[in-house]
């Protein structure tokens, strides 16, 4: 009887910590097509990232909701530049817009990538937390902070006039 007890109470404790951080609703979230790859030039080899997936859970909190989300990013370097260790920082950002086109906030972060040796895949997931006024009608997006030479590259791909292959024949 005695056992039960303690059990019957543990589940109570653990009820009241679920109801203290009660889920909400999170906002529409999106990966912007247009800046959901990045290349970057590192060390005379091209590598891509490209943001794969983007999960969310809201909880309330004061005045906001707080929603964590927790986004995959894969990068990829050719087979040609497996054989050494490569680190790179790849910039994103993850911008809060109001129903109307304003701009709430936008949050600038940074992926750090390693390739280690005999590696040409990487995968990263990384934990995120944005703060949301509540009662606002919002849409979270996320996207990579690319230069006017990434942008050129990405589109002519996407128009599949121009294949990037390698370093050399862009220079």
């Amino acid at each position: 009887m005695k056992r039960f007890f303690i059990i019957a109470f543990s589940l109570y404790l653990s009820g009241c910590v679920i109801l203290n951080e009660e889920r909400v609703p999170c906002p529409k979230a999106a990966i912007l097509a247009e800046f959901s790859k990045s290349v970057d030039f590192h060390e005379n080899t091209l590598i891509r990232t490209e943001m794969d997936s983007f999960r969310s859970s809201c909880t309330a909190e004061d005045n906001a909701t707080l929603m964590n989300l927790r986004l995959r990013l894969t990068s990829f370097r050719p087979l040609s530049s497996f054989h050494s260790l490569q680190t790179l920082k790849v910039p994103f950002f993850i911008a809060i817009v109001e129903s109307n086109g304003t701009l709430l906030s936008q949050s600038n972060q940074e992926l750090e990538v390693l390739f280690k040796e005999n590696q040409t895949t990487k995968v990263n997931f990384l934990n995120l937390q944005e703060r949301i006024p509540a009662h606002k009608e919002v849409v979270v997006y996320a996207g990579f902070n690319l230069n006017e030479e990434q942008l050129n590259l990405l589109e002519k791909e996407r128009e599949k006039k121009y294949l990037i292959k390698d370093f050399n024949s862009l220079h």
